[in-house]
């Protein structure tokens, strides 16, 4: 048995267990993305849309909620890149559970 979380997660990876926690919410993802929109995330209970952050509201509190500002992106299909919600607020956006980075799709044009 591993006698650590490092070796355990190892362990998963090499066993080709998936994790259902992300490494960072939205938040820490704005964080990473040097406080700048524009990165493609999409939720796990999501069948086939994406979404691409547009706003996060001022980050005033520590890391890892920074105040929990408001944080709000434009929804997309998966396949087609069609806009299925302009501007809609991202729910929970500080939980490990429910959102994941993705890369920006392959039909997406930036303007």
């Amino acid at each position: 048995m591993p006698s650590n979380g490092s070796e355990l997660s190892d362990l998963s990876k090499r066993e080709g267990a998936t994790t259902e926690f992300s490494d960072l919410n939205v938040f820490q993802m704005y964080e990473a993305n040097a406080r700048q929109p524009g990165f493609w995330i999409r939720r796990t209970t999501w069948a086939n849309s994406c979404a691409r952050i547009v706003e996060v509201g001022p980050l005033n509190g520590p890391p890892p909620y920074y105040g929990n500002p408001k944080v709000f992106a434009d929804i997309h299909d998966l396949t087609t890149g069609a806009l299925i919600e302009a501007r809609a607020k991202i729910p929970v956006p500080g939980t490990y559970k429910t959102w994941r980075r993705i890369d920006t799709p392959d039909w997406f044009l930036d303007d």
